[in-house]
C-alpha cells in the first residue's frame, strides 16, 4: 500500500479538514519545484552572462569602428605617399632628361655622338619592354653621358690668341699647302699650360718637328697633344686633373715663335679644337680667323 502523508487544518472557528497527499505526489512536486528554482538560477546565469557578452561586443564593435578609420587613414596616407613620390619621380625623369639634353648638345656640337650600349651575353627569361623614359633607362644614359663628359677636353688649354686654326693652311716655314691637325695658341713664352681634362699621360719627350711636348689619354678614347712647349712637368703615367699645370709655352722644335700647338684625338681621329674651346661660355670670337680664348 502506498504511504500517505496526511495534513490537518484547522480554521478560526474550530472547523477542522484533513487531506492525504501519497509520497509520489510530493515528490513530483518537490521535483517541479526543483525545476523552477534551478530553471530560475539558470536563467539569471544566463542573464548575466549575456549582458557580460553584450559589454564585450560592443567593445569589440567599438574597436572594429576604430581599426576601421585607422586603415582608411593609412590608406589615404599610402595614396598620398605614392602621389608624391610619382611626383618625385616625375620631377627626376624631367631632371635627368634635361641634362641628358644638355650634355647630347654639348657632345654633338664638338661631333662627338655616343650611343649606349648593352651587352647582349646571358639572357633567360620572359622579355618585358621597358618604357621609353624610364627612370632606370635615362639613369643609365645620364651616368655614361656624365662618364664620358669628364673625359671630354672642354675649353683652352691656354689663354691667348688663335692663330692657326684646324684643316688646310699654307705651311709658316715654307709657304707650302698643308694640313694642321690641330690649333695654334700664341702667348707669351714661358705661359702656362693646364690640362683641359683628366687624363693619364700618355708620353712626354722631344723631337725637331714637335719640339719639346705631351700627350694626354682622357680615357673614353679621347686624347689632347701639346707641342713646342719650352718645359713640362709631368712624365708618363702620370695622373693629371682638370686646370692642372702640365708645362709652360715655349718656342721648341719647328717653330716660328712663343705658342701651342694643340691637338685633340677622338677615336684616333684629329678633331678640330676650336669646337671644343667654344663650348666653353668664355671663348670670344675674333674676326679673320683668329680668336682670343681663355684657360678653363
Amino acid at each position: 500500500m502506498e504511504k500517505q502523508i496526511h495534513f490537518i487544518v484547522t480554521g478560526e472557528r474550530g472547523a477542522i479538514r484533513s487531506f492525504a497527499v501519497s509520497s509520489k505526489t510530493i515528490k513530483v512536486m518537490l521535483g517541479v519545484c526543483c525545476f523552477f528554482v534551478l530553471g530560475s538560477g539558470f536563467g539569471w546565469f544566463s542573464s548575466g552572462e549575456n549582458i557580460v557578452l553584450r559589454k564585450q561586443l560592443a567593445a569589440v564593435q567599438k574597436d572594429l569602428v576604430g581599426t576601421a578609420a585607422l586603415n582608411a587613414s593609412m590608406q589615404a596616407h599610402a595614396v598620398k605617399q605614392e602621389r608624391e613620390q610619382q611626383a618625385q619621380l616625375n620631377a627626376a625623369l624631367t631632371d635627368l632628361k634635361q641634362k641628358s639634353q644638355a650634355i647630347e648638345s654639348i657632345l654633338a656640337s664638338v661631333g662627338v655622338n655616343l650611343e649606349v650600349h648593352e651587352s647582349a651575353k646571358g639572357a633567360g627569361g620572359p622579355f618585358t619592354r621597358r618604357p621609353q623614359e624610364s627612370y632606370e633607362g635615362l639613369t643609365l644614359k645620364v651616368d655614361h653621358y656624365l662618364d664620358t663628359i669628364q673625359s671630354v677636353p672642354l675649353g683652352a688649354p691656354v689663354r691667348g690668341t688663335i692663330t692657326s686654326q684646324f684643316g688646310s693652311r699654307l705651311d709658316p716655314i715654307n709657304g707650302e699647302p698643308a694640313f694642321h691637325g690641330g690649333v695654334d695658341i700664341r702667348k707669351q713664352l714661358g705661359a702656362k699650360i693646364i690640362a683641359p681634362a683628366d687624363g693619364v699621360v700618355v708620353t712626354n719627350g722631344f723631337d725637331r718637328g714637335h719640339g719639346n711636348f705631351i700627350v694626354l689619354d682622357h680615357g673614353n678614347k679621347f686624347q689632347t697633344s701639346y707641342l713646342h712647349l719650352q718645359k713640362d712637368f709631368v712624365k708618363p703615367g702620370d695622373t693629371v686633373s682638370r686646370g692642372q699645370v702640365i708645362g709652360l709655352m715655349g718656342n721648341s722644335g719647328r717653330s716660328t715663335g712663343a705658342h701651342l700647338h694643340y691637338e685633340i684625338k677622338y677615336r684616333d681621329k684629329l678633331l678640330d679644337p676650336v669646337r671644343f674651346i667654344q663650348v666653353r661660355p668664355r671663348v670670344v670670337a675674333v674676326p679673320q680667323k683668329q680668336a682670343t680664348v681663355k684657360a678653363l
